[in-house]
């Protein structure tokens, strides 16, 4: 799990792979479907990482639940 510092924390792209053993003491509150490839735009449905990066919200916690050839989910999290 990664912990955004502020709204917008680009560090949030350093968060890893979780697993459900280490959600059991967090709760999901939003998922996100993020372009990895580098060549997504836009308006398309997996959110660039500019348009993910807009979504971070400070003291929200991230970690990736996905990984796909092209695109990942991002799990938003809080403490319990």
């Amino acid at each position: 799990m990664f912990k955004a510092k502020e709204d917008g924390d680009r560090d949030v792209l350093q968060c890893k792979m979780i697993t459900d053993d280490d959600l059991e003491q967090f709760e999901e509150t939003d998922e996100h479907f993020v372009d990895s490839s580098g060549w997504g735009r836009e308006g398309e449905p997996a959110l660039t990482v500019e348009e993910f990066l807009k979504k971070v919200k400070k003291d929200k916690y991230y970690a990736i639940t996905s990984v796909g050839q092209f695109q990942l989910f991002i799990g938003e999290y809080d403490e319990r």
